[in-house]
C-alpha cells in the first residue's frame, strides 16, 4: 500500500512527515532505526502534492523496516532550503500500522 499519510493544505508548499514511536523516539527517514530527536539526523518523509490541489500524500514506510504498531505522525511545513527544527507542525495524528500497510480502525458506538 502507499500514500498512507495524507494532508490537505495550501498548494505549492513543501510538506514532510515525521514518524514517532509512542515513547517519543523518531524514525530516521528510511525507517531502519529510531532515536531521540537530534538536529544531526534526517527524519523527513516528503509528501507529494497532487497537481495544484493542495492534497499531499506520502508513504508511511517503503523500506519494510517499521514493525507492526501504533505510531504518531507529525506533518511539518518546510520553511527554508532544508528541514529544520524550527519548521512549524501543521497537523498530527496516529497511524495503526500492520507492518505493511495502515489499518482502518472502526470506532465502536456504545448504545444506552
Amino acid at each position: 500500500m502507499a500514500n498512507e499519510i495524507a494532508q490537505n493544505f495550501t498548494t505549492g508548499l513543501v510538506l514532510y512527515a515525521c514518524r514517532f514511536q509512542l515513547n517519543g523516539d523518531v524514525f530516521v527517514t528510511d525507517g531502519s532505526s529510531d532515536e531521540e530527536w537530534s538536529t544531526a539526523t534526517d527524519y523527513e518523509v516528503y509528501l507529494t502534492e497532487s497537481g495544484s490541489s493542495g492534497h499531499y500524500v506520502g508513504d508511511f514506510d517503503t523500506s519494510g523496516n517499521i514493525a507492526e504498531g501504533i505510531y504518531r505522525v507529525v506533518v511539518k511545513l518546510r520553511v527554508g532550503a532544508a528541514p529544520a527544527d524550527s519548521d512549524p507542525s501543521i497537523s498530527q495524528g496516529m497511524c495503526y500500522w500492520d507492518g505493511t500497510e495502515s489499518v482502518t480502525v472502526n470506532r465502536l458506538k456504545f448504545m444506552r
